[in-house]
């Protein structure tokens, strides 16, 4: 059973709920986002972005799951951010960002960014913010 925590189509709530109230306790999704946002050198737009809950019987909450979408600078990406965390343990069970084309729909490229709390991606040294896989 799922339940929405929170969805919106608003960077300036985005914001808000993320970092200025820290209503979202998933580190690892957040510090990857951030580094994808920061890495930027066009202006991205915020589609869509959701949080939700999981539970398997209806009672405990078990997993919670966070989904971030943009389209990029240039207009030819939408990019989707998504993050599953254990609540329990607060394991990040798995961050991924998809590349997909706006037109078909269809996922072009796709990188595991944190599978069972491993990190596979690396902050460019060079200082620009840049992710590398």
């Amino acid at each position: 059973m799922q339940k929405l925590l929170f969805q919106t189509t608003n960077a300036e709530e985005l914001g808000k709920y993320f970092f200025q109230d820290r209503l979202l306790d998933f580190f690892k999704y957040l510090s990857f986002l951030m580094m994808y946002v920061n890495g930027q050198n066009q202006q991205i737009e915020l589609i869509q972005a959701f949080v939700h809950s999981e539970s398997k019987d209806g009672e405990k909450d078990d997993v919670l799951t966070v989904e971030t979408v943009f389209l990029n600078g240039d207009k030819t990406k939408i990019v989707r951010i998504w993050g599953a965390k254990d609540i329990e343990s607060g394991v990040a069970l798995m961050v991924t960002m998809d590349l997909i084309d706006p037109v078909t729909k269809q996922i072009e490229e796709e990188y595991t960014a944190i599978e069972n709390d491993v990190e596979f991606f690396r902050q460019d040294k060079q200082g620009d913010g840049s992710v590398s896989f």
